[in-house]
């Protein structure tokens, strides 16, 4: 993991109203905490943040100058945004880190190459975007590359294929899977209606409605007399 210089200033100030009014004038609130030492809050301007994440990434060790002269080492634990407008930064917090001492972080999974699967209609799917390792700051990658140029319809590269050398501890489970392509979606059409057989039910429908509708007329039976009766 690479290591950056970031500077910010501490902040007496607290609460909501405090954090939005920095907000509104560009500046970022934040909090540093770990190794059993006191919480500083603190702050910085948030254009220059947005620079040093551009440049070196979440993942990196940073050599953080507080005030005047004072320096800490940290990492990034978290960095809230704004859950409709991405690009505004609500709150950002550090962890205080040795360089002598293991951490555990998360570490993104980029894909590389072109899988045959998907050139015969396969879907490439990543599951898992990330992965948490356990090992010392400095051992610590900025990011994981995966090679899916051999994936068919149907394989798969799981955490267990990952080889990060010994001194790098994986803490996902072994069977989850980075990158998979999958089977192609197939769409189910729906039969077509016969419109004939339609008609004809129509047809026999409104028949039927026609005849319930007619009144019914009495049968009526007539029985000639005999000769013999009239007289």
């Amino acid at each position: 993991m690479q290591q950056a210089t970031l500077e910010v200033q501490q902040r007496d100030a607290f609460g909501k109203q405090h954090a939005r009014a920095l907000r509104r004038n560009g500046i970022v609130p934040a909090i540093l905490y770990g190794r059993a030492q006191d919480t500083l809050t603190i702050q910085f301007d948030a254009r220059t943040f947005k620079q040093f994440l551009r440049t070196h990434g979440e993942n990196v060790i940073i050599n953080m100058q507080v005030g005047d002269g004072n320096t800490e080492t940290a990492i990034i634990k978290e960095i809230q945004r704004d859950p409709v407008e991405k690009q505004i930064l609500i709150h950002a917090d550090f962890i205080r880190i040795s360089l002598d001492e293991p951490v555990t972080s998360t570490v993104p999974i980029i894909l590389e190459g072109n899988p045959p699967g998907v050139q015969e209609g396969g879907i490439l799917e990543s599951p898992l975007r990330q992965v948490t390792l356990h090992c010392l700051p400095l051992q610590l990658p900025s990011d994981i590359s995966v090679d899916v140029s051999g994936l068919a319809i149907g394989d798969a590269v799981h955490v267990s294929d990952l080889n990060l050398g010994d001194d790098i501890e994986i803490l996902d489970e072994p069977e989850r899977v980075l990158a998979m392509v999958s089977q192609p979606r197939m769409e189910i059409e729906e039969p077509a209606e016969d419109e004939e057989g339609e008609g004809e039910g129509e047809e026999a429908a409104e028949g039927e409605e026609a005849s319930a509708e007619q009144p019914v007329e009495p049968e009526i039976i007539s029985r000639r007399r005999s000769d013999d009766e009239d007289a």
